[in-house]
């Protein structure tokens, strides 16, 4: 049955155009869908216009995709618009790539609500919950978390998250659609803000946060431990695989004698909160834990999605 509903599914609805909507609009296009990708910012659009052009050049040079980029990229179109509720209809999917407030994407999902009730609505929200998103909702049953991972045209993992409300249809449905557009999807069983992944990562980014402070690492030496331990053995081991391989022995004694000297923080480090009251927020600045002056933080992007893109075909290959 729910094989038949996705070969109903032809028309996806991105409504955001930032970077990660222009990711989430290419994954769906590739895999043959006809995509609306809305936004009230031209410019907006302009931006991911080229770069799912940009991205698809660089599929095609890892071999990818075997289509031709044009007929993807002629699956998808762009409005500029302030009332979106109203071009949606005709959609089979709405997936929400708002900015992270809460009041905003329960304002959207209140007037999604009257859309028809066979629509699935999702929300891409990276950290709050889908029954704090649909709180102003009355057809709960159809709305679902899809938490993609930037570089989202290339990470494979979705979180699939969901309220009480959501019905099984629905869960069973979306699922099935993340799989058949190559994505790998995880179920979250019980709903908890953040999820799987991000309550992971900010696990980790509090005791990064704590060695960062305490003078144990640089933050230039933090970051080649990672990619040349954990993080090298991570892209073909999982922790629970990696903890069979060292022995649950070793692992439970390891824990007991690391676990009390753990941060116990519950709050952002100072020298974090420093950095972002002088602006210095990344790429997006030009500056973050590392400098990128004079469009390095663009070659940057770049070489990471080069390398994420021989990942990404190793890990097809091999899955």
């Amino acid at each position: 049955m729910v094989s038949q509903q996705i070969q109903q599914i032809n028309r996806v609805a991105v409504l955001g155009a930032g970077v990660m909507g222009q990711g989430i609009a290419q994954g769906f296009a590739q895999a043959g869908l006809k995509v609306d990708v809305y936004d009230i910012s031209d410019e907006a659009l302009q931006r991911c216009e080229s770069g799912i052009t940009r991205n698809l050049e660089q599929f095609q040079t890892h071999d990818l995709i075997t289509e031709n980029k044009l007929e993807i990229l002629q699956r998808i179109s762009y409005t500029a618009t302030e009332n979106v509720a109203e071009h949606l209809v005709n959609c089979d999917v709405v997936v929400e790539v708002l900015p992270e407030l809460i009041e905003l994407k329960q304002s959207l999902f209140e007037q999604l609500d009257s859309l028809p009730e066979n629509i699935i609505l999702a929300t891409n929200t990276s950290s709050m919950t889908v029954s704090d998103v649909g709180a102003k909702m009355t057809t709960q049953q159809r709305l679902i978390g899809l938490h993609y991972f930037n570089p989202a045209h290339i990470i494979p993992a979705v979180e699939v998250h969901k309220c009480a409300q959501t019905s099984q249809q629905t869960i069973d449905l979306t699922l099935e659609l993340m799989k058949s557009i190559g994505k790998q999807p995880v179920l979250v069983r019980k709903e908890i803000p953040g999820f799987i992944i991000n309550r992971l990562t900010g696990a980790m980014e509090r005791e990064i946060d704590y060695l960062l402070e305490q003078g144990v690492v640089s933050p230039q030496d933090l970051d080649i431990a990672v990619k040349a331990s954990y993080g090298f053995r991570l892209a073909c081991l999982g922790p629970m695989e990696a903890e069979d391989m060292i022995g649950l022995d070793t692992a439970a004694r390891a824990s007991a004698n690391i676990f009390p000297t753990l941060s116990n923080a519950h709050l952002p480090s100072q020298q974090l909160l420093d950095k972002v009251e002088r602006g210095e927020l990344g790429l997006k600045s030009g500056e973050g834990w590392y400098q990128y002056d004079q469009g390095r933080g663009e070659k940057k992007v770049a070489v990471n999605n080069e390398r994420l893109l021989r990942q990404l075909k190793l890990f097809i290959e091999n899955n």
